[in-house]
């Protein structure tokens, strides 16, 4: 189900973005609720795992993912990234490159998702 939260795997704090089989408006206000989530976090700190699967986007989805990305940049220590089908891995790839953070990770699944996320504290 579609929605922001705080996780814990292996005493890690993650905080996990459910964005599966969202469409673009849903997306765009879910990241809006994350972001404002992100930045109450001590710089460096966050561990962020994103569920993409099935999620619609379009242009305006990809040009806000951007922004969220550079916004985010300050209080985020890793992000991992897992769902991501086709178009979708173009359009996170070119968010990394565009941003330049080299801390955004495509995962294969949750759990591999969690198990980086904790190691990287």
């Amino acid at each position: 189900m579609a929605g922001i939260s705080f996780i814990t795997h292996k005493g890690v704090r993650i905080a996990y973005q459910d964005w599966s089989y969202s469409k673009p408006d849903e997306i765009l206000t879910l990241m809006e609720r994350a972001r404002a989530l992100v930045v109450l976090q001590p710089k460096n700190s966050a561990l962020v795992l994103i569920n993409v699967k099935g999620a619609s986007f379009n242009l305006s989805v990809s040009n806000a993912l951007r922004e969220f990305a550079k916004t985010n940049t300050p209080y985020v220590k890793c992000t991992a990234v897992y769902g991501v089908e086709g178009l979708q891995e173009v359009i996170f790839k070119g968010i990394i490159t565009f941003t330049g953070r080299k801390n955004i990770v495509l995962v294969k699944t949750l759990e591999e998702g969690k198990e980086f996320l904790a190691s990287q504290k």
